[in-house]
């Protein structure tokens, strides 16, 4: 086998049986016979397959360790989720292995086999911003390392996942701005290459064409660069007919554009509101004090525990979503025009 990396594919074809029971075999499973289960754990040692995992099997042991990776530590909606991984999984009596793919794809690669090869028992990820390619986890999960997926979907594999409803959570949103009367609502966009993106500019785009609003590309800015986004946002709203109201991708960028407007002069809300989302403590220490939209990141990291544990007993796959909460604070008010 010239192979670098064995995969229960390859033990499957040479074997002419399906992955599936490579797997059942690797895994101890009882729907085989035990003629085709040493065929296949003889073959699996004969190329070094993942010695670790086969060990793990054969012994029909578990590490009662569970790994979750997050692309960073320094972000409150990860670390609540991560709070409530862990308070689950202390309650289930299992231990946590913790990593962070500091939102790079090649490290969050390589801390997912080191997880795998440290012999977990499962892995819950909120995956980095890099959607490259995603075949690793499916190779991973293969050979018998169950997977969650946190907050962010991969549709190149099939596992359990829990997000919250983002489309709905940014769709109601704007739903609010066009309640109070706003028609020109500007957004700001996450980080490219991610769903959560996605399905909140899908949730915008929605609200707009509910009411017949076109969608206009000028109103839709991109938040890769820092700098580049304030010299837009001053730019736009220097002009006479300004938007009157943001949706933001998220509470920290929504305070970004909340002082940046401010630089030139703007007052928050009466001259332009602004509606956040996640609901971050900074929402609350923003002067006027941020609208957003809650996600419940604690439940989240919970929910995955259970989705794993639900996996370990039923082998099946599960996608939860969680539902987001409109919170109105001080940023928002109906717009200047209906005053004057």
């Amino acid at each position: 086998m010239k192979k670098d990396r064995v995969t229960i594919k390859d033990i499957a074809k040479e074997l002419g049986v399906t992955p599936t029971t490579v797997s059942r075999a690797l895994n101890g499973g009882e729907r085989i016979s035990e003629k085709t289960k040493n065929k296949v754990i003889s073959l699996a040692k004969k190329w070094n397959y993942r010695p670790n995992i086969i060990a793990r099997n054969l012994q029909n042991q578990t590490s009662k360790t569970v790994g979750v990776i997050i692309p960073e530590f320094n972000h409150n909606f990860f670390s609540m989720m991560l709070h409530g991984v862990e308070e689950k999984i202390r309650e289930l009596g299992f231990q946590l292995m913790i990593g962070s793919s500091g939102r790079n794809y090649d490290q969050e690669k390589s801390t997912c086999f080191k997880m795998s090869d440290a012999k977990v028992d499962g892995l819950l990820i909120a995956l980095s911003k890099d959607m490259k390619d995603y075949s690793y986890l499916q190779q991973i999960r293969d050979e018998g390392t169950p997977i969650v997926l946190l907050d962010r979907i991969c549709e190149d594999i099939d596992t359990s996942v829990v997000i919250t409803d983002d489309f709905q959570g940014a769709s109601q949103a704007v739903d609010y701005l066009l309640s109070l009367g706003h028609q020109k609502i500007l957004h700001v966009k996450g980080e490219n290459g991610i769903s959560t993106t996605f399905n909140r500019y899908m949730g915008y785009v929605e609200a707009l064409k509910r009411k017949k609003i076109p969608i206009d590309q000028n109103l839709i800015l991109t938040s890769e660069d820092e700098i580049e986004l304030k010299k837009q946002l001053i730019s736009i709203f220097n002009q006479k007919d300004h938007p009157t109201a943001i949706f933001a991708f998220s509470d920290y960028l929504a305070f970004i554009i909340m002082e940046t407007l401010k630089s030139i002069g703007l007052e928050i809300p009466k001259d332009v509101s602004i509606i956040g989302y996640a609901d971050e403590p900074i929402s609350t220490y923003t002067s006027p004090k941020l609208s957003t939209v809650k996600q419940p990141s604690f439940e989240m990291g919970k929910k995955a525990v259970e989705l794993l544990f639900d996996y370990q007993k039923e082998e099946k796959y599960q996608h939860v979503i969680l539902k987001t909460k409109l919170i109105i604070r001080e940023s928002t008010l109906e717009p200047k025009a209906l005053f004057d």
